[in-house]
C-alpha cells in the first residue's frame, strides 16, 4: 500500500517541477489528467494557477468540472482562468455566477473538500459586468467584494479603482463622440492582433500577432502560461479604395523569439520592435537594406534600454529628433512611465521622465506622437479611465508646457483595454488595439473614422516617386526639402518608401519651399521645383508626383495625359463626322458621351488625373447613320507617351456585309454530327445579338457551311439544321426577330477554292463556317 501511494506523489512533484521549469508538454498534461484522482487534480490546478499556467490549469479544471459541475470552487477557477487566459468575460460570467452564492471565508484552494469559492469571486464577477458595459451591476459586486473581503487583499484597491472607473464610463457614454468604430475583420483572428502602427499616409498597417508558422514550426515554442505562439510582426497594405490585402509576416521574424511591433519610421525603412531576448524586454530596431529587413539589434540610444527594467514601447516624433518610450525603471512615478530623449546637434541626450502631468502611480503605455509634433497620445489605467487602459491625448501650451491629458471618450475607449493609438497624417483615421464587447479574439484591431480632419493649422507634403518600369524605388534615391523663408532656413533629407516611392513631411504654413529629387547620391541633373503653402488655418495637403527613369538614372516631372479618339470608315479610312461615341464603365454605366467633330475626332476626360501605370478599362460603343453600331474595348495601361490616341474603324451596313467579320467572331463550333448550340458558340452568338439590338434595322441571313468531306446531301441537311438552330437562338434575344432568316449551304460555297482531296486541314476549317450576311 505504501508503495502504491508513494509513486504518484513522486510523479506529481516531478511533474509540477517540470512545469515550473518549462519542461512539460500538452500531451503530458493530458496524460497526467487521465492518471490523477480528484484530489491530485485539485493540487495540480492550484499549483498551476499560483504559477500563472492558465492554459494547463484550464485543462485540469475542465476535468474537475466533469467530476463536479456544480462546485463553486471549480466554477470559480474556470471563470478566473477564462478572464486570465483570453479575457472571455461572457463565458467567465456564467461560471462565476454559479460560484458567487457559496463563498468560503477560509477558502483552501488545495483541499479537495473545499466546495466554496473565495470572496475574490465577487471582484471577478464585477469585472465581467464592467467589461460587459453593465456598470451599475459591476459596482454592486465591487462594493460587495470590498465589504466582505479580507482587508489585506490586494484586490481591494483594484475594486475601489474600478468603482471610480465605472462612474467615468457612465458619464462618458452619456456623451458619445461622433466617430465610427470598425472591427477590422480582414486582420483579426481568434489568436489576437495588437500593437498597431499605421504608416503616415495610411497605406500600410503594421501589427503584432501570435499565429502558427507553416509546417508547425512554432508548435513546440508555445508558451506554458497561456499556450500562445511566439509574437511576430505583420504588415498589411490598404489600397486606394480602402480594400485590405492579405497580412504578411515580415521576413526578419524568427520563430523562437517574441518580436512585437512598436513603431515605424516615416519612410518605413526602420521598424522599432519589442524583443525579450535578454529576458527583461527591450526596444530593438530592424533596418531595410538590400531589399530586406536585416536582423534586429538593440536600439542605439543610450539609456533607453536598461539591464533590469522593462522597456515596452517607443515612438519617434515627425522630425526624428525626439523619442518617447515606456519603462518601469526605478525612480518613476508609478509602475510604467513615459520617458523622453531629445537629439541636439545630432546627439541623443539622456532619458527624462515626462513628469507628473502625464505619469501617475498607475501604468502609462503605448505613446504615439502626432504629425504636428505637439499632440501625444498614450494609454493609462488610472481613475480617469472607463476601465483598464483608456487612450488619452495631451498637448503643449504656447510656452511648450504639457497641459492636462484628456480622455478621448466613448466609443474610442471602452471598459476593456484600449491601447496602441496610431493615426494617419491628418488624424482623420486612426487605429487602436482593444479588448471589448463583440471582439473576434482577445485583442482586436479597430479603425476609428473621426469623419473630419483633426489637423487644422497644419500643412503636409504627400509625395510619390513613380518608377516608369514599375519596379521598387532604388534605395539610394532621396529628396531634399528646403524651406526658403523659414527662420532657420531648414533643410530636410527625405527617403522615399522603397516599395512605391511614397514620401511625407510636415510643412509650415505660409512658407516657400524648394524640393529637389535625386536619383542617387551625386546625381548630376536632379529635378528641382518650388511651391508655397497657404496662409490660412485650414489643413493643407500638398501633393507632388514625379517619375523615376531607371534607364537614364534620372527623376523628371510627371506629365498629364490626353486621351483623343478618331472614328473612320473601315473600307475608305475616311473620317466620319457626327458619329456618336458612348463610353461605359465595366458596370455598364455611361461615363462619357461624345459626337465626333468635322475631322472625325473627339477628346476624352478619362485620363485626367491619372498617372503612370494607371489603367483605362472601359467599353466604347460607336454608332453613325448608315454604319453598323459596333462596340470596342478601351483597355490601355498608361506609359511614357502622354498623348493616348485610339482609333475606331466602323463598317457600313451595306448588303452582303458579313457581321462575323465585322465583329471578329471566333468560329461557331458544333459537336460532331450535331446542331445544338454549344456554350462556347453562345459567347460568339451573343455578340451578334448585341449588334442586332444596337442596329434594329439590319436584316441578316444565318448561313451555315460545311467542308467537302462527306456526301453532299448529308452536308446540306446538316448545315440546314445548324443554320436553323443558330437563327432560333438569336431570334429569342432580339427585337423584330422576323429579320433573321437562315439557310444551309452545305459544301456549295467554299471559302477556299481547292480540290477536295487536296484541301489542307486549315482550308477545310475555313470552309466550315457560319456567316451572318446583311440582306435587304
Amino acid at each position: 500500500m505504501k508503495k502504491y501511494t508513494f509513486y504518484p506523489l513522486i510523479f506529481a512533484f516531478i511533474f509540477l517541477s517540470n512545469i515550473s521549469n518549462g519542461q512539460v508538454t500538452k500531451a503530458e498534461v493530458e496524460a497526467m489528467i487521465l492518471e490523477s484522482n480528484e484530489s491530485q487534480l485539485v493540487n495540480h490546478s492550484s499549483r498551476m494557477l499560483q504559477e500563472n499556467h492558465y492554459y494547463f490549469s484550464s485543462l485540469v479544471t475542465d476535468k474537475l468540472l466533469e467530476l463536479n459541475p456544480e462546485s463553486a470552487n471549480y466554477n470559480y477557477r474556470k471563470g478566473f482562468i477564462l478572464l486570465g487566459l483570453s479575457c472571455d468575460f461572457e463565458n467567465a460570467m456564467k461560471h462565476l455566477l454559479k460560484a458567487k452564492d457559496n463563498i468560503s471565508k477560509n477558502f483552501d484552494m488545495y483541499s479537495v473538500k473545499e466546495t466554496g469559492a473565495p470572496a475574490d469571486v465577487l471582484y471577478h464577477l464585477g469585472r465581467c459586468y464592467h467589461l460587459n458595459e453593465q456598470y451599475d451591476e459591476a459596482k454592486k459586486y465591487f462594493n460587495d467584494f470590498v465589504s466582505i473581503s479580507n482587508k489585506e487583499s490586494e484586490l481591494i484597491k483594484e475594486a475601489q479603482l474600478r468603482i471610480v472607473q465605472c462612474d467615468v464610463a457612465i458619464n462618458l457614454t452619456k456623451a458619445p463622440k461622433d466617430v465610427k468604430i470598425t472591427n477590422i475583420e480582414d486582420v483579426n483572428t481568434e489568436n489576437g492582433e495588437y500593437s498597431t502602427y499605421l504608416s503616415v499616409d495610411g497605406k500600410a498597417l503594421y501589427f503584432t500577432a501570435r499565429k502558427p508558422w507553416e509546417n508547425n514550426e512554432t508548435e513546440s515554442l508555445r508558451d506554458l502560461l497561456l499556450y500562445n505562439y511566439p509574437e511576430d510582426i505583420y504588415m498589411v497594405i490598404i489600397d486606394e479604395n480602402g480594400h485590405w490585402g492579405a497580412p504578411k509576416r515580415l521576413d526578419h521574424c524568427k520563430p523562437e523569439i517574441n518580436e512585437a511591433s512598436v513603431s515605424v519610421s516615416h519612410d518605413e525603412r526602420e521598424i522599432f520592435l519589442y524583443e525579450d531576448t535578454t529576458g527583461f524586454g527591450d526596444i530593438y530596431t530592424t533596418k531595410y537594406k538590400d531589399r530586406e529587413y536585416k536582423p534586429s539589434s538593440a536600439i542605439q540610444i543610450d539609456g533607453v534600454n536598461t539591464e533590469e527594467g522593462w522597456e515596452t514601447h517607443l515612438t519617434v516624433s515627425a522630425d526624428g529628433n525626439t523619442v518617447y518610450f515606456v519603462s518601469d525603471r526605478e525612480g518613476g512615478y508609478g509602475k510604467r512611465d513615459i520617458y523622453t530623449c531629445e537629439k541636439v546637434n545630432g546627439k541623443w541626450g539622456k532619458p527624462v521622465n515626462m513628469g507628473p502631468m502625464i505619469n501617475s502611480e498607475y501604468d502609462e503605455e503605448s505613446p504615439f506622437m502626432g504629425l504636428d509634433n505637439n499632440t501625444l497620445y498614450f494609454s493609462c489605467n488610472g481613475p480617469k479611465s472607463m476601465g483598464e487602459f483608456d487612450i488619452f491625448s495631451v498637448s503643449k501650451d504656447e510656452n511648450g508646457m504639457w497641459m492636462e491629458p484628456v480622455n478621448l471618450g466613448y466609443p474610442i475607449n471602452s471598459p476593456g483595454q484600449d491601447l496602441f493609438y496610431t493615426s494617419n497624417y491628418d488624424a482623420r483615421y486612426a487605429f487602436i488595439t482593444s479588448i471589448r464587447k463583440g471582439g473576434k479574439g482577445d485583442k482586436d484591431v479597430y479603425m476609428i473614422d473621426n469623419k473630419t480632419s483633426n489637423a487644422d493649422g497644419l500643412a503636409f507634403l504627400n509625395g510619390k516617386i513613380i518608377n516608369t518600369n514599375g519596379n521598387d524605388i532604388p534605395e539610394g534615391s532621396y529628396i531634399s526639402l528646403k524651406c526658403i523663408d523659414c527662420d532657420d532656413n531648414s533643410e530636410e533629407v527625405i527617403m522615399p518608401r522603397v516599395r512605391d516611392g511614397a514620401f511625407v513631411s510636415l510643412l509650415e504654413k505660409c512658407k516657400e519651399y524648394e524640393i529637389t529629387y535625386y536619383y542617387e547620391e551625386g546625381s548630376k541633373d536632379p529635378y528641382t521645383e518650388t511651391f508655397n503653402t497657404d496662409c490660412d488655418i485650414a489643413f493643407e495637403e500638398v501633393n507632388k508626383t514625379v517619375l523615376l527613369v531607371e534607364e537614364d538614372k534620372i527623376i523628371i516631372p510627371i506629365f498629364t495625359y490626353d486621351l483623343a479618339g478618331i472614328v473612320s470608315d473601315r473600307s475608305s479610312n475616311e473620317t466620319i463626322t457626327g458619329a456618336t461615341v458612348e463610353i461605359f464603365n465595366k458596370a455598364g454605366d455611361t461615363v462619357e458621351l461624345w459626337s465626333t467633330d468635322e475631322n472625325g475626332g473627339f477628346n476624352s476626360n478619362l485620363a485626367d488625373g491619372l498617372v503612370l501605370n494607371d489603367k483605362l478599362d472601359y467599353n466604347v460603343k460607336v454608332k453613325s447613320i448608315g454604319y453598323i453600331t459596333q462596340e470596342f474595348e478601351l483597355n490601355n495601361v498608361l506609359g511614357k507617351d502622354s498623348i493616348i490616341t485610339v482609333s475606331y474603324l466602323i463598317e457600313k451596313d451595306t448588303v452582303e456585309t458579313d457581321l462575323a467579320k465585322v465583329l471578329n467572331l471566333k468560329p461557331i463550333y458544333f459537336d460532331f454530327d450535331k446542331s445544338n448550340i454549344r456554350d462556347d458558340a453562345k459567347v460568339e452568338l451573343d455578340k451578334v445579338i448585341a449588334a442586332l439590338n444596337d442596329n434594329p434595322n439590319i436584316k441578316v441571313e444565318c448561313g451555315a457551311h460545311t467542308d467537302c468531306r462527306g456526301p453532299k446531301g448529308y452536308n446540306r441537311g446538316l448545315s440546314e439544321r445548324r443554320a436553323k438552330s443558330t437563327a432560333k437562338y438569336i431570334k429569342k434575344k432580339i427585337s423584330n426577330p422576323e429579320r433573321v432568316t437562315f439557310k444551309g449551304y452545305g459544301e456549295s460555297q467554299p471559302a477556299t477554292d481547292c480540290s477536295c482531296k487536296k484541301c489542307s486541314t486549315e482550308q477545310h476549317q475555313l470552309n466550315r463556317r457560319t456567316e451572318f450576311i446583311i440582306i435587304d
